[in-house]
């Protein structure tokens, strides 16, 4: 079979919402099936997209912002080439009996308009793996009408969370009876199980990408203004990313409470010190980090925004905050330090609950 993957996500190196589409196309590699790769420059030079190195690479550098007046211009007369000229070209030239395109946002496809002629014109099957969706998405009747015909078009569309797809649902105003909830693969093995911490300070976790959508900013704040009412408590966060700097001045009055520990590869590294995961997301799609904390034996505290939902269940295995705001994460927190005792005993229950619905193979559904 002729696979073509094209990730949307170009500004970015290689991270969580490549997961799914790398194991999928590692698969088919598996499997004998021809490939066609359309990535950044930076994802390429991954190991893992190295690794598949029999398939062909189209590269595609990210977009540094908003065309010029001169550029709007010749598009609007039909005269500028297309952004995406080179990667049709080479689809024409490859022929792909399905196309999987992997896309940071779920309507990633409506910047791409010369892409979407070529679907309809060529008649190629696809699939759409989408990672994160507003929580109110907003577009104008042309792109609407567009993107409405688009996903019913679809051959299969994959969320990665159940809020996700329901949100999409309710802003096209159609049932998407081609949807479905994917999981994400998670890198979680049983050897990352710690004991849990010992030692008298709560030490609570956040494990992402530093970007001002992971909430970890709303975090900081909540957590200077609860800090007189909390027991001793440190909060690690994990991760790297180009909001650092704005972090680290958030965290700045609240001290040696707050510690940045970079990127950590090692799961058991990071839950062998912590007690508690914190996902204080603003929007997300599913944070792979939820699930495998909780199979970590960790319990989650995690505003209900993407998949959060979809893993926790409240006082049992972790804490939901209903709205990603301070009012509601500081009474969550107060919440979760009430229920302090419980944590190891909810950390079981994390553990238990989410091996029970993990599908590890969710991801060869995209090249069945």
């Amino acid at each position: 079979m002729k696979i073509a993957f094209i990730s949307t996500v170009l500004g970015y190196p290689w991270g969580g919402s490549d997961t799914l589409w790398t194991r999928a196309a590692e698969a088919a590699s598996d499997r004998g099936d021809q490939l066609l790769l359309s990535v950044s420059p930076a994802v390429a030079s991954h190991a893992r997209i190295a690794a598949l190195s029999g398939a062909e690479l189209v590269l595609r550098e990210p977009m540094t912002g908003p065309p010029s007046f001169g550029a709007r211009v010749l598009r609007k007369l039909g005269w500028a080439r297309s952004p995406d000229a080179g990667l049709i070209a080479a689809l024409q030239s490859f022929r792909p009996e399905l196309v999987i395109f992997s896309q940071g946002g779920t309507y990633d496809l409506i910047l791409h308009p010369a892409l979407l002629t070529w679907l309809r014109t060529s008649g190629t099957k696809y699939r759409i793996i989408a990672n994160w969706q507003q929580e109110h998405p907003q577009l104008d009747d042309p792109n609407l009408a567009a993107i409405r015909d688009t996903f019913v078009a679809a051959d299969r569309l994959n969320f990665v969370s159940t809020r996700n797809l329901a949100v999409t649902r309710r802003h096209l105003a159609l049932p998407l009876p081609n949807a479905a909830v994917i999981q994400n693969p998670l890198r979680w093995q049983p050897a990352d199980v710690a004991p849990w911490p010992a030692g008298p300070v709560t030490r609570l976790a956040t494990v992402s990408r530093l970007d001002e959508g992971k909430g970890i900013q709303l975090l900081l704040q909540t957590l200077t203004a609860c800090d007189p009412t909390l027991p001793d408590w440190q909060l690690n966060i994990y991760g790297q990313g180009s909001y650092e700097p704005q972090l680290r001045a958030a965290a700045a009055p609240l001290g040696s409470r707050v510690q940045f520990r970079g990127y950590v590869n090692q799961l058991r590294a990071i839950w062998a010190e912590n007690h508690l995961m914190v996902s204080p997301a603003l929007e997300d799609g599913v944070p792979m980090t939820i699930p495998e904390a909780m199979l970590c034996q960790r319990p989650v505290l995690a505003t209900c925004v993407g998949g959060a939902e979809d893993w926790l269940r409240p006082d049992t295995t972790g804490f939901l905050c209903p709205k990603p705001d301070a009012e509601r994460l500081a009474a969550t927190l107060r919440e979760a330090f009430a229920a302090r005792r419980q944590w190891e005993t909810m950390g079981r229950a994390a553990a238990a609950s989410a091996a029970s619905r993990y599908r590890a193979d969710d991801h060869l559904l995209l090249i069945a």
